[in-house]
């Protein structure tokens, strides 16, 4: 099976992944994960930010934008993604990445234009599950590994509570306005993909046929 949590990294989910405003913003230039000192939180506090969060990132329902991902290997790209919950995302990779990404709701779609592939998995299995839900309710969700604050941004470090996706996803959200940023995952051997969101359009209305991926012979 493909590795897709870097695609969704990129992707931006899913990814690459983004993978969402007030709960998207165009991101700063330093990387969208940071290791800094981090704020302690009481159990209470820890929740109200849990609760405004999830709240803010299921109040948008369409974006668009770009992205930049950089990969476990180090690789750096960049590409446009459109997203609408539940469920559906496109991350459409520049040149001279051959890739294309798309989430219909059911299933996640990777697809390389060099090798006339196309990949597919349960959405349910992917980061992008969490991140494209319409309830966002982390703490019924997903497990709840750490929630720090650190130089105006909020870290969210979530794991499947299912078992069902291996590794973890960690969303980077403005302290401010709780707008998502962007997104760090780290799959079962330790690599990291991370991506970035900058000129994020919210609200727009967006083609269905974004979100539809036929394979090659089905062209």
């Amino acid at each position: 099976m493909m590795n897709f949590l870097a695609p969704f990294a990129a992707a931006a989910l899913v990814a690459g992944a983004s993978p969402l405003l007030p709960a998207l913003k165009q991101a700063p230039v330093s990387p969208a994960v940071s290791t800094p000192a981090t704020t302690q939180m009481s159990a209470a506090e820890r929740g109200a930010v849990l609760k405004d969060a999830g709240k803010a990132l299921a109040a948008v329902k369409t974006a668009r934008g770009r992205f930049e991902q950089t990969s476990p290997d180090g690789g750096f790209s960049t590409g446009q993604f459109a997203m609408q919950r539940p469920g559906k995302v496109r991350f459409d990779y520049d040149d001279p990445v051959p890739l294309l990404m798309v989430s219909d709701g059911t299933t996640v779609a990777l697809q390389d234009s060099d090798l006339e592939t196309t990949d597919r998995v349960p959405l349910k299995s992917t980061p992008l599950s969490l991140l494209l839900s319409d309830r966002m309710d982390f703490e019924s969700q997903a497990d709840v590994l750490d929630v720090h604050r650190a130089n105006g941004r909020t870290n969210i470090t979530v794991q499947d509570k299912n078992g069902e996706m291996e590794g973890t996803l960690t969303l980077v959200l403005s302290s401010t306005d709780n707008s998502l940023i962007g997104w760090n995952t780290t799959d079962a051997n330790s690599g990291n993909t991370s991506v970035t969101l900058r000129n994020v359009e919210t609200g727009a209305k967006l083609n269905p046929r974004l979100f539809i991926l036929r394979d090659f012979d089905n062209n």
